[in-house]
């Protein structure tokens, strides 16, 4: 790792005792720390977000403009240019039936808020018992306490649990491993999609309000459902009269290849929330996307969404998706993550298959995941011990290279190096990456 802060920090870290090198400037997907340092960053500023660059003049122009316009006012009584426009613009992407957008601060304030506006819906139309949410195990929905409510992952919500909403849990569509090892095809879907059947039988359909689901998630290992599983998911929350929730934070915004990680099942969900590469990582910014008769059952029977947000709309921000989506339809960023997750894959494939260690490669457009097993035949993960997560994060680091690998204590996940380049990411680029990886993996194997 490079040289932390020189001083005493006043940052509450998020791990407290850690040191945390310091990053002064990017441009595209290049980052320069504070000794100087040049690093090819993979990660999309680590966390998925930066998906058009960094350090592009037309957004940095958009967001000061704004500023020097009309900086800020709540959109409790009043509305502003910037907000009508992004709303225009995000619901000509949408699928047809998607007609309106509330607007939030990020990620786990959108997965929230859909979660409140499910509440009125149900209530407007007299079913007031529909209050439980089921989502899949494992998942990450955010860090808020109702977005964690929501999340499948014991680690992280474990010592929250006094705090969470009761939530019911499916297991995800994994096949590599868990109650669904070896299922393929429609033979996966059809199992997979029977649980969350079962699960809203079992709770009372009456009961449930919704179905939160990321469409691809880096939790569950990055693991696509085939075809069928999410046409059927659609039909079981359809009889049941259950909404069903994408949370796209990840997916969305082009990163799987289509504007929305659903648009390759066909899939129009209730209620789709946005955030990370909206705003390219620019400014905060979450969206929900609604379709049209959740909004008129609200409308007309005088329900309301009083409880706004701070930011909810906030022109700056607004600013900045405007124009972060008009460089994504201008330079057919979709189309390009398509092709480059293609290339990335073969890349992959070619590079890291003959590795005896790696269990399996998967994910879909510019979200590739590269799992570690020590073997291939019983794909038993590395024990923790091993450091396996860590030890390949610092390697790839200290060669210049930010690409994280990810340890899950989940039986279901093994320890897996996650790509997120960003959509405008370069093949020789990728190629460098990838080949990086592999010295570090042949280097770092033995230690394991």
């Amino acid at each position: 790792m490079v040289t932390s802060h020189p001083r005493e920090s006043a940052v509450f870290y998020r791990v407290p005792d850690d040191e945390y090198p310091t990053m002064v400037r990017a441009s595209g997907f290049h980052l320069w720390d504070s000794s100087g340092k040049q690093y090819l960053d993979l990660s999309s500023g680590i966390s998925a977000t930066a998906g058009i660059g960094q350090g592009r003049p037309e957004i940095a122009e958009a967001m000061a403009n704004q500023a020097r316009t009309l900086s800020f006012v709540h959109n409790s009584r009043v509305t502003n240019d910037q907000q009508e426009l992004l709303a225009e613009r995000l619901t000509a992407l949408a699928p047809e039936g998607v007609g309106k957008v509330m607007f939030t601060s990020g990620g786990s304030e959108a997965n929230e808020l859909s979660i409140r506006i499910a509440r009125q819906y149900h209530l407007a139309r007299g079913e007031w018992e529909r209050t439980r949410i089921v989502t899949l195990s494992p998942s990450y929905h955010g860090a808020t306490v109702g977005a964690l409510s929501m999340t499948g992952r014991w680690d992280i919500n474990r010592a929250y649990d006094p705090h969470l909403m009761p939530t019911v849990k499916v297991p995800a569509p994994i096949s590599f491993r868990g109650p669904f090892a070896g299922l393929e095809g429609e033979a996966l879907a059809e199992r997979a999609a029977a649980a969350v059947d079962s699960a809203i039988e079992a709770t009372g359909p009456h009961t449930v309000s919704a179905v939160m689901v990321e469409p691809v998630s880096p939790s569950a290992g990055m693991a696509v459902p085939p075809a069928s599983y999410w046409p059927k998911v659609r039909e079981v929350c359809d009889r049941h009269g259950t909404l069903l929730i994408t949370d796209e934070i990840v997916t969305g915004a082009g990163r799987t290849g289509e504007f929305l990680g659903m648009d390759h099942y066909g899939v129009v969900a209730d209620l789709c929330n946005l955030a990370k590469g909206l705003s390219g990582g620019y400014v905060p910014l979450g969206a929900t996307l609604v379709r049209n008769e959740i909004v008129d059952e609200i409308a007309v029977n005088s329900r309301r969404m009083a409880e706004v947000h701070t930011f909810s709309g906030a022109p700056i921000s607004c600013a900045v998706g405007v124009a972060v989506l008009d460089a994504i339809v201008r330079e057919g960023l979709v189309e390009q993550a398509a092709k480059r997750g293609d290339f990335l894959r073969t890349l992959l494939e070619d590079e890291l298959g003959d590795l005896s260690f790696v269990g399996e490669i998967r994910g879909i457009g510019l979200m590739q995941m590269v799992e570690y097993v020590r073997s291939r035949d019983s794909r038993e993960k590395f024990p923790p011990e091993s450091d396996v997560a860590a030890s390949l994060s610092a390697a790839m680091y200290e060669r210049g290279v930010v690409l994280n690998t990810l340890g899950s204590p989940s039986a279901l996940v093994g320890d897996c190096t996650v790509f997120f380049p960003a959509l405008t990411i370069g093949e020789s680029d990728l190629e460098q990456g990838v080949s990086v990886l592999r010295q570090v993996l042949e280097e770092q194997h033995g230690r394991w």
